[in-house]
């Protein structure tokens, strides 16, 4: 019995009010996607895992929740969307006119040691430009990142930003193995400049290389790291992709948001498909992240072998509520109102269902067949706005109209109830 009554771990059911608040985060998503010009599209639950895993690395793949189909092949479910939206450009929108602009709102999944931060079942929200490897387009795609946040009501929206290829380009100057490396990426990531300089040593790394990480660990403002370009005039590659991120700066100044950019050198997504700009969006009362990603330009040649760029975002919706309830907001309340239909005549009540619905708000039949005052108990308890009497033939003769907040009854034409609600149905 204990195992029937509960879900398993990392997993959750969402009740009621619930429901509400995260259908209102996620059509508010959709409509901004929407008016961005992005089209939606859905991807199968499971896939092959040779699909799946295409590009995403050892990480993210062993997370991945993977079972024998039955007729013997391995699939999976999706730990992440890109992958899917870049088989299906490859596969069936081969003559789309680029670019090619996609949103997808879905469930991924993901297995954790904790289940703390994030389940092992979420809801991302995200968006795909393809076709386009300028920074304009890497522009757009953080426009609409800050825009889409600032629509469910997030306040303080930050976005760090680096580039996937510049730390790679700096440690070929050196041999370090997996775990220096990681060892190298976790100091800069926590700012120890002092025991940065004593790794550098020990290690036997270049002095120049030791200025370089600090140079570029130490900006802050992605403005400031013009200041870095001497330090890498031995990195030209470094230089060009410093340039990049620059050139993205200037065009998010007359979007507004260049204001919220931030350089993070020690940033890194556990994603390994991404080739350029690479970003995390956060707020000051979130420990995590909310959203992040990137540009993929080799992605989709790996499923059609055509070269084509493309940069995007996932937003996680659970950890935007978490965001909001943190920030002391909250997502509006529905405004639809609530109507139950008590009545004597099945055909008569059916009749007032049917034109309270068409005028937008929610109509309920009271099923229970109780008496007045029961009746009244149940509206109360169950958030009922009023209660509509009716005798027999609602749309010919005056209903009653119980106000179940202010005990208010008036007898009225139904029609003439339901135009005075009809600016908050």
């Amino acid at each position: 019995m204990f195992t029937k009554l509960r879900t398993t771990s990392g997993t959750r059911d969402f009740l009621p009010s619930e429901m509400v608040d995260q259908g209102y985060i996620e059509e508010r998503f959709r409509e901004v996607f929407r008016s961005w010009g992005y089209d939606e599209i859905r991807s199968p639950t499971i896939e092959f895992l040779d699909a799946l895993t295409v590009g995403i690395g050892s990480e993210l793949s062993d997370n991945m929740f993977k079972f024998q189909d039955f007729d013997g092949k391995i699939v999976a479910l999706r730990s992440e969307m890109t992958a899917p939206v870049a088989r299906i450009v490859a596969s069936k929108m081969v003559s789309t006119p680029e670019p090619i602009r996609l949103s997808y709102i879905t469930n991924v999944f993901r297995h954790s040691r904790s289940y703390v931060d994030r389940l092992r079942e979420f809801w991302q929200a995200g968006v795909e430009l393809i076709g386009l490897g300028t920074p304009d387009a890497d522009a757009e795609v953080l426009a609409l990142l800050f825009t889409s946040l600032e629509e469910v009501g997030l306040k303080d929206v930050r976005v760090d930003v680096s580039h996937a290829g510049l730390l790679k380009e700096l440690l070929r100057a050196v041999s370090l193995d997996r775990e220096k490396e990681h060892d190298l990426r976790a100091l800069m990531g926590y700012r120890d400049w002092k025991q940065l300089e004593e790794f550098m040593r020990q290690n036997e790394l270049p002095a120049e290389l030791g200025e370089v990480f600090q140079g570029l660990g130490r900006a802050r403002k992605l403005s400031e790291v013009s200041a870095t370009f001497p330090l890498l005039s031995k990195f030209p590659d470094a230089q060009s992709f410093m340039k990049n991120l620059l050139a993205i700066h200037e065009i998010l100044e007359d979007y507004g948001y260049a204001d919220r950019l931030f350089f993070d050198f020690s940033l890194t997504r556990r994603i390994e498909y991404y080739t350029g700009i690479i970003f995390e969006a956060s707020v000051p009362q979130v420990g995590s992240p909310i959203g992040g990603g990137g540009r993929y330009d080799d992605l989709i040649r790996k499923f059609g072998n055509i070269g084509v760029p493309a940069t995007g975002f996932a937003i996680e919706v659970e950890k935007c509520l978490q965001a909001l309830s943190a920030q002391g907001s909250s997502t509006p309340m529905s405004t639809g109102v609530r109507i139950l239909v008590s009545s004597q005549s099945r055909n008569g009540g059916l009749k007032a269902l049917d034109a309270i619905r068409k005028v937008g708000a929610i109509g309920l039949l009271d099923l229970r067949g109780e008496n007045k005052a029961k009746t009244m108990d149940y509206a109360r308890l169950a958030g009922i706005d009023f209660i509509v009497f009716v005798s027999d033939s609602a749309l010919r003769e005056p209903v009653t109209i119980l106000n179940v907040q202010s005990n208010r009854i008036e007898t009225v034409e139904l029609r003439d109830f339901l135009k005075s609600i009809g600016g908050t149905a």
